[in-house]
């Protein structure tokens, strides 16, 4: 398989239905807001889409930067810190090329699965190295990833799961979100496609489909990229309170730390 390479597109097709699709999603907020503050400012997002998780740091007064590979998702962050009367620094690029001026940053984080979204570990190596790369000495690192079942991975493999269900408040139509999911275990790949179906009060529909392809981390695999782009792992949590890690953990949860020395 190609070696990921972030399809803006994509993402700018995702882009208008993700604020209402992950409505009421808060699960990995408090966890981000307890380590900014144990860490300071300032603070950078590694794949900060619409601004979900960036917003509520900026609010509580933070200096935030946040990157993503789609214009369309940072725009949709643009508007809601400037209805908000907020600012932030938002920038597009790559995850594993971007080269800022201000490389020490006291925390930084990668939620959502984000990492998951480069499907060699070459390229989320990369991602790491350059995370590591922007870190003040004794700064960290968080990233949020789900934990493998291959129960529940092969269980899914190949189904059509209705995966969401409500009403567009702009348009009033009634979204349909399907999720089919395709599983290639000797590569760790998850292929995923989204697919929302619009149905429009005239009794028109309109399906928007997006595919991407996630490669799933092991415990042990991900603690030692971490190690191998410079980096301490502190804490390996199964969940945003902190709980330890078991293999029947929903999350992998990787707090690591930039050595001092």
């Amino acid at each position: 398989m190609d070696t990921f390479h972030p399809d803006s597109q994509l993402f700018d097709r995702f882009a208008r239905f993700y604020d209402q699709d992950y409505r009421g999603y808060e699960d990995d907020i408090e966890a981000i807001r307890m380590l900014a503050a144990e860490c300071g400012d300032p603070i950078l997002e590694l794949g900060c889409g619409t601004g979900r998780a960036l917003l509520p740091l900026v609010q509580a007064g933070y200096d935030v930067t946040g990157i993503d590979i789609s214009p369309a998702l940072l725009d949709c962050a643009a508007s809601k810190l400037k209805q908000a009367g907020l600012k932030a620094h938002l920038v597009q690029a790559d995850l594993r090329t971007f080269d800022l001026p201000v490389k020490t940053f006291a925390f930084s984080f990668c939620t959502s699965n984000t990492l998951m979204h480069f499907t060699t570990p070459a390229d989320q190596i990369a991602v790491l190295r350059n995370a590591a790369r922007h870190l003040r000495p004794g700064g960290r690192l968080f990233i949020d990833l789900f934990n493998p079942d291959l129960v529940r991975l092969f269980t899914v493999d190949g189904l059509t799961e209705l995966a969401g269900h409500w009403q567009d408040e702009q348009s009033g139509a009634e979204v349909l979100k399907w999720c089919v999911r395709k599983v290639d275990p000797a590569e760790q790949l998850q292929e995923t496609t989204f697919i929302y179906e619009e149905i429009f009060p005239d009794g028109r529909t309109q399906r928007t489909i997006c595919p991407f392809t996630l490669r799933y981390l092991w415990r042990s695999e991900a603690e030692l990229m971490i190690q191998v782009a410079g980096l301490r792992v502190e804490e390996v949590w199964g969940d945003f309170d902190g709980a330890p890690y078991t293999s029947a953990s929903e999350h992998l949860i990787l707090i690591a730390a930039k050595p001092t020395g």
